[in-house]
């Protein structure tokens, strides 16, 4: 007996068969059932998604005596006729070797001959993104205004090659991607039928592989009736695919995510030498997967047991940024290696981008290295460890120890800043205290708007300024907002009379009454205290040279 594909075998003749498509058949079937049988149809969409098989279908429900809930009956004299593939009513037209000018002007003559056993004459143009400019011109008339026997049917996977002229003729239904638990049910019924067993996470990983394609999925599951026989198991299906069992795919992933670069390597290597082709679709999945499981309650993808599953969920310590940025690495390899000669060394490539995703030169790399950064700082504070700078051990003096004063937390001393500054300052110079005071945080809300404003006017030059400006260095007193800066350039921008009266007029607008806005420089405090000279000479055991009183 001549062997027929799966996915020819089991074309639905009926619209209750078509899955996925809910949101079409139901407008066909309501409109054969109204008698609003438009002239023009165009079906897009991905590939096996059921574009030709709808086509069909509706070509022999409009011409059916007794339709079935908006279906063909496949009883009455008109449907048998019409299964016969000689039957001259519906033409199936494949515009990719008829795509010339001619082909279409006999189209065009043939259309006025009346079908012979139904109403209408149906035309299905399978893949008509092929037509030529000159077969479309020849055709938008007929078209427009076929007889009243003609319907047209287009079919095509890249509807953004259709001319508008075109798609304005038509009613347009776009076919979706099938989800994978209704491929999943498509499957059983088809192994039930068969009388063939199968495990649960076999069909899931057959229905993945078909990407939302229905024939594709049926292809697959073609090939591993061939290879598993009459028992369809889960480690059939991995060889027939090539894809990476759960428990290396895990090891893989769990030393990319702990940044484990020379593990990730090693595992990958043992992978590639098995033959796991699949490899950069199937970490596309798992980080997929586990990135639901981490943010979605009781979520279990169906690939997985039970086992599985509590593995997966130890991974979920990991950031949703971490895991979300190797899902982009994987999936952009994915476009970019089946064009690649070198398809290993860009795997290679981007397991190692992923476990050193703080290296990346990139806003995202920075953005990493400052959360870790954020964390870190986060368990130290939370660990009572002050952040301050490691002191050597006091010399002992030859004199009686100064009496201890009460106790009470030192200050951290900026010691890079304070060495600036002492001994290499003219003597008598004095500097300016940069140390927080009181904020004013209403003046510095009013002050951050004012800053977005500049921004949003594209005074930008102003904008850098202000925003370079500290909390403690803006103050509101009564009318007067007071800016207060020791950066000579920042007064001379501020102070010029058409940028002073610009701040005055934002400001005033934000606080809702009339303000001034005024500009001071820091008051000045000796260079160093008393407090900051001992604490200086305890850290370099006396070395520090004050010059004058300073």
């Amino acid at each position: 007996m001549e062997h027929v594909s799966l996915y020819r075998r089991f074309r639905p003749n009926t619209f209750d068969g078509v899955i996925g498509q809910n949101h079409i058949t139901r407008t066909l079937i309501n409109q054969i059932k109204l008698g609003n049988v438009g002239h023009a149809y165009l079906f897009t969409g991905t590939r096996g998604t059921g574009k030709t098989s709808c086509a069909k279908i509706f070509a022999r429900a409009v011409n059916c005596l007794t339709p079935v809930n908006g279906s063909p009956c496949g009883k009455c004299e008109v449907c048998k006729a019409l299964e016969n593939q000689n039957n001259i009513d519906i033409l199936e037209i494949d515009a990719a070797s008829n795509n010339g000018v001619e082909e279409i002007r006999t189209l065009r003559e043939n259309v006025y001959y009346r079908p012979t056993l139904g109403r209408y004459k149906v035309y299905i143009v399978d893949e008509v993104h092929m037509l030529t400019t000159s077969a479309f011109n020849a055709l938008l008339k007929t078209l427009e205004e076929p007889p009243a026997h003609v319907v047209f049917i287009l079919a095509t996977t890249e509807v953004h090659k259709i001319p508008q002229t075109i798609l304005s003729r038509c009613l347009r239904f776009d076919f979706r991607l099938v989800e994978e638990e209704e491929l999943v049910a498509l499957l059983k019924k088809i192994f039930d039928e068969l009388n063939v067993k199968y495990e649960e996470t076999a069909l899931h990983r057959i229905a993945i592989s078909g990407e939302g394609s229905v024939r594709d999925t049926l292809s697959v599951a073609d090939m591993c009736m061939s290879y598993c026989g009459d028992n369809i198991t889960t480690e059939g299906v991995l060889e027939i695919l090539g894809a990476t069992d759960f428990s290396e795919l895990d090891t893989l992933c769990g030393a990319i995510l702990d940044a484990d670069c020379s593990a990730a390597l090693s595992q990958l290597d043992k992978l590639l030498k098995k033959g796991r082709t699949t490899v950069y679709k199937d970490l596309a999945h798992y980080f997929s997967d586990l990135i639901a499981v981490k943010n979605v309650p009781g979520y279990k993808p169906g690939t997985m047991s039970e086992s599985e599953l509590e593995l997966v969920k130890e991974r979920t310590h990991h950031s949703n940024y971490r895991i979300s940025r190797l899902m982009d690495i994987m999936t952009d390899l994915e476009n970019k290696i089946r064009f690649s000669t070198q398809p290993r060394i860009m795997l290679e490539a981007a397991v190692v981008r992923g476990c050193e995703l703080v290296t990346e030169l990139n806003l995202e790399g920075l953005t990493n290295r400052v959360s870790e950064l954020e964390e870190k700082l986060k368990a130290i504070y939370a660990g009572g460890v002050p952040v301050s700078p490691t002191r050597p051990p006091v010399r002992e003096a030859a004199e009686a120890p100064a009496p201890a004063k009460p106790a009470k937390p030192e200050p951290s001393v900026d010691v890079s800043s304070l060495l600036s500054q002492v001994g290499t300052e003219e003597e008598g110079k004095q500097i300016f205290d940069d140390e927080p005071v009181s904020v004013d945080y209403s003046a510095a809300e009013i002050w951050s708007r004012v800053t977005q404003k500049l921004h949003d006017r594209r005074e930008m030059s102003l904008y850098m300024a202000a925003r370079g400006l500290k909390e403690n260095a803006i103050r509101l007193e009564g009318r007067d907002f007071i800016i207060t800066t020791n950066e000579q350039a920042t007064l001379e921008l501020f102070g010029r009379e058409n940028n002073h009266n610009l701040l005055k007029q934002l400001v005033s607008e934000d606080v809702g009454k009339e303000c001034n806005v005024v500009f001071r420089v820091p008051e000045a405090r000796a260079a160093v205290s008393e407090e900051e000279r001992l604490t200086l000479n305890r850290l370099f055991d006396g070395s520090i040279v004050f010059k004058g009183n300073s």
